[in-house]
């Protein structure tokens, strides 16, 4: 984290702190190196930003990822009305429903149900 900010424009109004992190891992079996930057008009201790930063992380690799990946949302055609807002819903409550039921993997789980209304409708009793 850096709170000396002498060298950056002063057009940031408000700008307290930049925080750098380095992410190592592995992706698709290959080592993985990532470097991201944040700012912030907070100056709190720099375990307080990772533990921010992982929290949202977490939010978007549990929802919004399954959501693009899984379900194509970002593909999705619905522009009337509150389509999209509304079969938002019906995904993060399929996201939540389908391991509450015993299953591991959605991708899995929607191949299975997907047919089988019956089987979808016994969730909800």
């Amino acid at each position: 984290m850096f709170n000396n900010l002498n060298h950056i424009s002063s057009d940031w109004v408000g700008l307290k702190s930049v925080i750098r992190v380095e992410r190592v891992g592995t992706r698709a079996g290959k080592p993985d190196q990532e470097t991201a930057y944040y700012i912030s008009s907070l100056t709190i201790p720099a375990s307080d930003f990772a533990q921010g930063i992982r929290g949202h992380w977490g939010v978007e690799n549990r929802l919004h990822w399954v959501k693009h990946v899984v379900f194509d949302e970002d593909s999705a055609q619905m522009v009337d009305g509150y389509a999209a807002a509304n079969f938002s819903i019906i995904r993060s409550f399929v996201i939540n429903l389908l391991p509450h039921n015993g299953f591991d993997s959605l991708t899995r789980a929607i191949r299975h149900c997907a047919h089988d209304i019956k089987l979808l409708f016994s969730f909800l009793e």
